[in-house]
Order: structure tokens, then sequence, then C-alpha cells
């Protein structure tokens, strides 16, 4: 009988924790300020004051908090690699001459750092022949922007 409270006990622990560790990864909200039009995923927003939430697990929402108030519900994946989260609060995006695609957003933590999908449109760009050279630019949550690199590459 003991064993088995103790069973019991041990997945009744288990279960809150899991359900603690969601709710927790739900509590994402960061402001920015981008100063450049991008897109994110198929659907483009123009330069603006953004919020981005997370309403699910694995689920970012970007959403313009100016007068049009778009928003995208895009599914994203934990960070490729522990780098990313650097402890720096930043969108990035990759830059093709002058169009910008979202990458990743940091909270600035490995776990709250999220990878989006490459999109059809940035792999056209970044196979294309001649190949155009990409630039890795970082904009912190002060509005301020970085420019991290200029690759030339195929996005995969």
């Amino acid at each position: 009988m003991k064993r088995i409270l103790s069973v019991a006990a041990a997945t009744i622990t288990i279960c809150l924790m899991t359900s603690a560790a969601y709710s927790q990864s739900s509590n994402l909200r960061l402001r920015y300020h981008v100063p450049f039009a991008f897109s994110v995923k198929n659907q483009t927003f123009p330069a603006g004051d953004y919020e981005v939430t997370q309403p699910k697990h694995f689920l970012l929402r970007v959403h313009n908090l100016g007068g049009n108030q778009t928003s995208a519900f895009e599914p994203v994946v934990p960070a490729q690699s522990r780098k990313e989260g650097n402890g720096n609060i930043r969108l990035v995006f990759h830059r093709y001459d002058n169009e910008y695609f979202l990458v990743f957003v940091s909270a600035g933590s490995w776990e709250s750092t999220y990878d989006f999908q490459i999109s059809k449109a940035e792999k056209q760009l970044a196979n294309a022949i001649p190949q155009k050279p990409m630039t890795i630019v970082s904009v912190n949550q002060n509005g301020t922007t970085e420019v991290a690199s200029n690759l030339i590459g195929r996005v995969q």
C-alpha cells in the first residue's frame, strides 16, 4: 500500500512540475521597435513597434502595436545552438538587399530562444544566382540594430 501511495505521489508531483514548466514558457512577452519592414514566414509587416508573446508551447505571436494591428501566429522550435541565447534580449533577421526575414527571438536565455521556420521566399532569395549576400541583423529591445555579419551561402 505504501508503495502505491509513493508512486501516486511521485506521478502527481511530476505532472504538476510539467504543468508549471509549460505555463512558465507561455509568459514570454517582449516589445521591440523594428526600424524596417520584415517578413515572418509568408506575412510582411511594416516598420514599427511590435510585441512577441507565446500563447502556446512552441507557438509565438508577432503583433504590430501600431495602427494596423496585424498579427501572425507562427510555430517555432527551440534554439538550435546555445550561442543564440547569449543573454541579450533580441530579434534576429536575415537581410537580403532590402528584404528582412525574422529568424529567431530571444528573451536572453537559451531556454527562451526560438527559431522560426525559413519561408519559401527567403529560400528563393538565398539560393538565387548570382548568390546574394545575407546579412544578419539584430534588433535589441530598445530598438537599436546591430549588423553581425555578411555571409554568402545557401539556406536549407
